[in-house]
This record gives structure tokens, sequence and C-alpha cells, in this order.
């Protein structure tokens, strides 16, 4: 019989299991699926980009709706979790609206935050003492930055630390020549970075991983290499509690390797998705007729990018394949199957 999976410690709190459930933004990761995964034993996250995509009732500016769904998710999760935690948020700070709903999640009594696409180097400006912070990282120059400007302008280190290797799901903080070639950036590369940059003095600080996890035997790999834990997001796509549609979870079980493709995002990074029929027109160069009445990311200008990615992630939600845009891990052909949170988690006991 194995053994029992290492509970997961963060600050002051601790999960049954090592496990953090991914962000998955524009309404993948809801208060449903967070609150789902807190029962079942892991860590839950509110993904908080692309949560006020929508008409902004009471005459809400985009930034006032995106707080007020952001409070209605994260009520969603305690209310299904009987108020129990960990509960989490991922915020990207390529977003307009940043500190705005890192400081919403505060008042709102969040555990901790999760942080990347770009340095989270003011984050510890807007919280609490309570929060904990992750920053993700894909290297050990961008934590050792990440690191030095905490401890100057704050006095504040990570609670954990999150590395997204070069076979992750989303955004990725690679170039596209490193993606070219994974080996010589490869997840156990990067953690020997990452324990350099901690040194003696941050051996207490968990490192999570974040590529390719499914299973229980992927999980037990991760302890072994000495990781403290791990964050899944494509299996969890693909969980009955998910905020995706059926007909959009589809594309994920009926994907192969070769349907996975890396593309150029509207964020400024490379981005790992699924082939579908709003990829092969962008790789033709053809643009895709959209607004923008919210102007989300920092980077993003709409004069110049082919397709709303906000507009194009609500669809793909919707399970619309033909306008749709699927972000997935490198390792989505092993699942086959929609299952419940707590079927996944049953697997790990």
């Amino acid at each position: 019989m194995s053994k029992p999976l290492p509970e997961l410690k963060i600050k002051n709190f601790t999960s049954r299991f090592p496990v953090i459930q991914a962000g998955m933004g524009v309404r993948v990761g809801i208060g449903k699926l967070a609150g789902a995964v807190i029962n079942a034993g892991g860590m839950g996250v509110i993904a908080s980009v692309g949560l006020g995509n929508y008409a902004h009732a009471d005459g809400r500016s985009y930034v006032e709706e995106s707080n007020h769904q952001l409070i209605n998710e994260l009520r969603a999760a305690r209310s299904i979790s009987g108020g129990k935690g960990p509960l989490g948020i991922n915020v990207m700070v390529a977003l307009t609206n940043y500190e705005s709903l890192v400081r919403t999640a505060v008042q709102e009594g969040i555990e901790f935050i999760i942080s990347g696409a770009g340095l989270p180097l003011r984050l510890p400006a807007y919280v609490d003492e309570k929060t904990a912070l992750i920053p993700i990282v894909s290297s050990g120059r961008a934590l050792h930055l990440i690191m030095k400007t905490w401890k100057r302008k704050y006095n504040k280190r990570p609670d954990a630390v999150l590395i997204e290797g070069p076979l992750c799901g989303g955004h990725l903080g690679f170039s596209f020549e490193q993606l070219k070639h994974p080996e010589r950036c490869s997840i156990d590369i990067l953690f020997k970075e990452v324990q350099d940059v901690l040194g003696e003095e941050g051996k207490d600080i968990p490192v999570i991983e974040a590529e390719g996890v499914n299973t229980r035997e992927d999980i037990e790999r991760c302890i072994t290499m000495g990781f403290a834990g791990v964050q899944i997001g494509t299996r969890f796509i693909c969980v009955d509690e998910s905020g995706m549609e059926p007909s959009g979870q589809e594309m994920y079980l009926k994907a192969t390797r070769d349907d996975v493709v890396i593309i150029q995002s509207p964020v400024g990074l490379p981005a790992r998705v699924l082939k579908s029929p709003l990829i092969e027109r962008i790789q033709r160069g053809e643009r895709e007729k959209f607004n923008c009445p919210y102007r989300c990311l920092v980077t993003c200008d709409k004069k110049t990018v082919p397709y709303c990615i906000a507009e194009a992630l609500l669809s793909a939600r919707a399970g619309d394949k033909e306008h749709g845009l699927f972000m997935t891990g490198a390792n989505v052909e092993p699942i086959k199957s929609v299952i419940s949170v707590a079927e996944f988690f049953e697997t790990l006991k």
C-alpha cells in the first residue's frame, strides 16, 4: 500500500492533501469548483480574471463589476465549504484592475494570493499580515528579483513559491526559443534554481510544482523530488464542478498531444492551447472582429492584437468550439472522462 500523501502547510493554514487547484481564468475556476476542492481536502482558488466581462448590472463600471463578481464567487466557495478554507485567488499582474482585485479579496478574508503573468513586485503593499503571498516564477532570476524587492520595500518574503515549468498550461513565463527546448529549462532545473535563491534562510518556504500533474503518481513524483505540493489545472477543467460547459470539456477529452500548440497571447506571453478553428485562423494571419469594452489587460493593444482573449475564453467556457480559446497543459492526453472533484480526491487516499 502506498504511503499517505503529506499535508500541505502554507503560513498558518493547512490542507489535507498537497494539492492547490489552479486558477483557470474567465469563469472556469469559480466558487463552485473552489468550494468542492476545499471540501475534498485541497486548497481552492478563484480565478479573478474575467469575472467582470459581462453587462455591468446597475451601471457598475468594469472595475466595480469585477469586484462585485469576485465577492460573489468567494462567498459561494465559502458557502459550499461551510466557511472553511484554505481559499485563495489567482490574480494576474497584467490586469488593469490588479490592485483593486487584491484589496477586495483581502477585505473578504482570503487566506492566500497566487500571482503571476508578470512579477508581483508591489503585491505586499496591498495586503495585510494574515494573507499568504505565493508568487509564480519560471526562473531563479525572477524569484531573486521578487525577494530582493519585497525585502527592501516591505520587509516581506514569500509564504510559498509556485514554479510553473515549460510544460504548464495557459500563459508561460518562457521565450518561444526556450519552449522549443523544454529540457533546458525543465522543472527539476528550475527547482534547483529556486532552492539556490531561497538558500538556508528560506528552506522553510514551501515550493509548489505546477506542470503536468493529473494523478496520484504524478504527485508522488513531485513530493519525492522535494516539492511540498502541486498545483493542478487541466484535470480540474474536466470535473463536474468546473465552470466550463460539457461541450467545451469535450475538446480536452478528445485531445491528443498533437492537438496542443503554443501561440502568442495578447497578454504578451506565449500560451499553450488546444488547436481549434480560432487558432487556425490566427495562425493564417487572420484577425477576429471584436469590441473592447473592458480594457482588462495592461499589455493588450486592441488596435494590433488579432483577437480579444477575454471574448475567446468566454466562448471556450460556453463550449463554442468555433470561437473559443482552450488553454491546456501539455499532459492533456490522459484525461478521458469528466469526474467529480470528490472522485478525483478519492484516488489520492
